[in-house]
């Protein structure tokens, strides 16, 4: 099983790996074109901005896959939550059942990731700042168990550790 996360793991990250290099490509080629050709009009930039975005949502993938399979390395599981310095993040896939409520979503967020991410905050020596849930961004789709799959992300500031993840990338998962 662990052998086949890791290949499932650094197959994602070569696919994001080769997805941002063809992006980038495309984007310089049709950056070198409109040079060539002084094409400056607002069409060609606005396709050349939205070409750029694309490059950086990949390079996004790549990152959360690097992180994945950086993650699998330090603990062995597929989902954990880690230190390195003064920075924490992992993941923890949750059932959450068709059908509940906002708040009992929220509880078995907080009750699933209560304890692992007590543990490294207790492990750095800090409190924690908000409730376990506020620490997390949701993945698109599920896990092959058909779990929520959500990303942990936190910093250390001073003696607590506070979430690092936007309220407007956390609310996206209604």
């Amino acid at each position: 099983m662990s052998s086949e996360v890791r290949d499932r793991l650094e197959a994602a990250q070569k696919a994001a790996e080769a997805e941002v290099e063809r992006l980038k490509a495309e984007h310089d080629k049709l950056a070198e074109k409109i040079a060539k050709l002084g094409d400056d009009s607002p069409d060609r930039k606005t396709e050349l901005r939205r070409r750029k975005a694309m490059v950086v949502d990949a390079r996004e993938v790549l990152k959360d896959a690097e992180a994945a399979l950086r993650l699998f390395e330090k603990t062995g599981k597929e989902h954990a939550i880690v230190a390195e310095g003064t920075r924490v993040f992992g993941s923890v896939a949750v059932r959450v059942p068709p059908g509940s409520s906002h708040e009992a979503r929220g509880r078995a967020i907080d009750d699933e990731l209560a304890g692992p991410l007590h543990d490294v905050a207790t492990e750095l020596g800090v409190i924690l700042a908000a409730a376990p849930s506020r620490y997390t961004r949701e993945r698109p789709g599920r896990d092959a168990e058909g779990r929520t799959v959500l990303d942990v992300f936190a910093r250390v500031e001073g003696d607590t550790l506070v979430p690092a993840v936007s309220s407007a990338s956390r609310n996206i998962r209604s």
